[in-house]
């Protein structure tokens, strides 16, 4: 995977398969943030507990702010899974800002996983371990290249 800058875009090259894993990832997230609350593990650190010691209040907080949060990461997923149909990836600086938080949610819900609590974690040399750093590696590219700008 190649991530550089090319005027005002940022450009994605992605290498043989890279772009397919991606997009399955992108399409098993929109099954999990679509799924039923509670269904997953993954969902506590998607949708975090907004008052740990007040579960009416977490009830009510949920209640009213869950359908816009998974209707925003499911139109990030999908802008992410519309811009992997092309070879090249260009994206504007504010595409790239859309990507940040389905790469942070995807990286999320595999360290749930494979069971990353801290950054201090190990993680495993399994392939799933491999694609959770190369999810890291093109986060970090892009937020370097953003800032740049």
């Amino acid at each position: 995977m190649r991530v550089t800058r090319a005027g005002g875009e940022i450009v994605l090259e992605f290498a043989d398969g890279e772009s397919d894993v991606l997009r399955s990832l992108v399409d098993q997230y929109l099954e999990v943030v679509g799924s039923e609350v509670g269904s997953d593990p993954a969902h506590e650190r998607l949708f975090p507990v907004a008052y740990r010691d007040d579960a009416p209040a977490a009830e009510e907080f949920t209640r009213y702010t869950r359908a816009g949060l998974v209707d925003r990461k499911a139109a990030n997923a999908a802008q992410v899974s519309l811009a992997l149909d092309e070879e090249t990836v260009r994206l504007s600086p504010d595409a790239a800002e859309r990507w940040l938080p389905l790469l942070t949610d995807l990286r999320l819900v595999i360290a749930d996983r494979l069971g990353i609590r801290a950054d201090d974690d190990e993680i495993p040399d399994t392939p799933a371990g491999e694609v959770y750093t190369w999810l890291g590696h093109l986060q970090e590219s892009i937020i370097t290249l953003l800032e740049e700008s």
